[in-house]
């Protein structure tokens, strides 16, 4: 289940933070101007969630440090104006 938290802004307005937090899922939010803009989201990233198409976990999380270094030294370095010369 989400919450919907009440935010002051800095120009007066409220905004409205929407928060879905489930077990083994990375926690997410985002802020809207409107109340039903959020409770619109939150319920859609619940269904997703629900229906599995929200990964568990971020591309970033699935790659190793060496996996990344081999990356970078194949696509970044052979650009790189030390390695043209």
């Amino acid at each position: 289940m989400g919450t919907i938290e009440r935010r002051q802004g800095k120009n007066g307005k409220p905004h409205y933070r929407a928060k879905v937090r489930r077990k083994g899922h990375p926690a997410q939010s985002q802020t809207f101007a409107r109340k039903t803009d959020a409770k619109r989201w939150m319920q859609s990233v619940e269904a997703a969630i629900d229906e599995g198409r929200r990964p568990m976990f971020s591309e970033a999380r699935r790659r190793t440090q060496a996996q990344l270094l081999d990356k970078y030294e194949t696509q970044v370095i052979p650009d790189r104006r030390s390695q043209r010369q």
